[in-house]
């Protein structure tokens, strides 16, 4: 704003020849109210830098109460691990039923199978069956040895 900007500056010239005076400028010595003449601008950009800045913290405050309302409604690590908790849980019991499960249909296949084995007739025992027999001709000979001529 330009006129802030005027006031500071005009604010700021005087804090400096209070300075170099050494005391406020422009009072009268013996009278007045104890206060520079441009006391009552200074107030005013006072003022109203307080009002933007309990405007700005009141923007900051709702704000931080629309964070914390969201917050609110977000899982805290209890909730997080309960669930987790539970998962595990649930994925147990799962299993359990049906490690059961898959022993109870192989115990009930298994007792069939014994049923069916037992109920099976037996079959009479067959004769041994005829052995098979190969014949060979004889294995040659060698031929017999000339006879020794006479004499």
């Amino acid at each position: 704003m330009p006129v802030d900007r005027q006031l500071q500056e005009r604010f700021n010239s005087l804090r400096s020849t209070n300075d170099r005076v050494g005391g406020p400028a422009g009072l009268a010595p013996g009278g007045g109210d104890g206060h520079p003449p441009s006391m009552e601008a200074e107030i005013a950009v006072l003022k109203q830098r307080a009002d933007q800045a309990d405007q700005r913290m009141g923007r900051v405050e709702d704000k931080l109460d629309r964070i914390a309302d969201r917050l609110g409604g977000l899982a805290s690590k209890d909730d997080v691990k309960r669930a987790e908790n539970a998962a595990w849980n649930a994925l147990g019991v799962g299993g359990g039923v049906a490690v059961a499960i898959i022993a109870l249909f192989v115990g009930v296949l298994a007792y069939l199978q014994d049923q069916r084995i037992a109920a099976k007739p037996e079959a009479p025992q067959a004769a041994a069956p005829a052995p098979i027999i190969i014949q060979l001709p004889p294995w040659p000979t060698p031929p017999a040895p000339a006879p020794a001529p006479p004499g």
